[in-house]
């Protein structure tokens, strides 16, 4: 009967009503592509077109504005700006590479903005590492700035023998300037 009387006990004890956890756990989770770059409002590839020189001094420059650049990344290291110039901040003869002063025309890019630069020749490639400050949104919500180039003139010093000539020979000058965004 005592064997019994226990049993009935227990089963009183764990009778309805009684209390009994148990845990569900959800792990939750998403993912968010890594979307950084750089976005012209003219496109990806811009021409900027200083026209004709020759009646430029050399002290002197033509202007072009090259349009609005955003900066967008979502990387919480930032990025890394490379501002680079094919012949190193020379518009030259064709295109093509050269250290020949009759080939080559100087020109200079300024990138204005709280992360740019003036006025520079691009004589080397430009490199900044850029990251949002905490509780800054600045690159997530995208940043903008200005991009102007200066090409310097090529008209000769005047002489009394015949007209006016020009410091290089005449032709196409160009170079291509890239600016590359690389996620960190």
């Amino acid at each position: 009967m005592r064997f019994i009387a226990l049993i009935l006990a227990a089963g009183l004890m764990a009778a309805p009503g009684a209390a009994v956890a148990q845990t569900v756990t959800y792990n939750v989770n998403a993912q968010v592509r890594q979307l950084c770059g750089a976005y012209n409002t003219e496109g990806q590839v811009v021409a900027v077109d200083f026209g004709a020189l020759a009646d430029t001094p050399p002290a002197q420059f033509v202007q072009r504005d090259a349009g609005d650049i955003t900066y967008r990344c979502n990387v919480a290291a930032g990025f890394t700006r490379t501002v680079r110039s094919q012949n190193n901040g020379w518009l030259t003869l064709g295109g093509q590479a050269t250290t020949s002063a009759n080939r080559r025309i100087r020109f200079t890019m300024q990138h204005q903005g709280a992360d740019g630069f003036g006025y520079a020749q691009l004589t080397a490639p430009r490199v900044r590492t850029l990251v949002d400050a905490p509780g800054s949104r600045r690159y997530l919500n995208g940043q903008t700035a200005v991009i102007r180039f200066r090409a310097y003139g090529v008209r000769g010093p005047a002489t009394t023998a015949g007209p006016v000539g020009t410091t290089v020979f005449a032709g196409n000058y160009r170079d291509t300037v890239t600016l590359t965004i690389t996620a960190n």
